[in-house]
């Protein structure tokens, strides 16, 4: 697949096996010293464009307590396709281009894969 330049600080993220259509994703941001407002702002402007996009059933932006200026997404999607639309918005591509020097490393996504068990409507994201 190739990547658009600002895909540079996205890492592809693509399960091998897909066991359910939802998507569930952590992104964790690490700006660099002294940047920490300026990201969280350009961050923050990303949370009402992308909660009006087809699929966005979950994209909560979180401080994290203990290391004070980074930021953590916690996101869910209806779909793999909603996801990649998402990561190709307009909205995206302005905000990694406007934070590009101002972050220590690309953005760290992960997927997550829930583990059934207990009360379904208390263990999903």
């Amino acid at each position: 697949m190739r990547r658009r330049p600002w895909q540079t600080l996205l890492p592809t993220v693509r399960p091998e096996e897909e066991t359910v259509s939802e998507v569930v994703i952590l992104a964790t941001v690490s700006p660099k010293p002294g940047m920490e407002s300026d990201v969280e702002r350009e961050f923050s402007a990303l949370l009402e464009p992308t909660h009006a996009e087809d699929g966005c059933e979950l994209y909560a932006l979180h401080r994290v307590s203990e290391r004070p200026g980074q930021l953590v997404f916690v996101e869910r999607w209806s779909s793999r396709e909603a996801l990649d639309a998402h990561a190709g918005s307009a909205h995206i591509a302005t905000c990694i281009a406007a934070c590009e020097d101002k972050l220590e490393g690309p953005v760290d996504i992960v997927t997550l894969d829930p583990i059934r068990g207990g009360d379904a409507s208390k263990n999903r994201v």
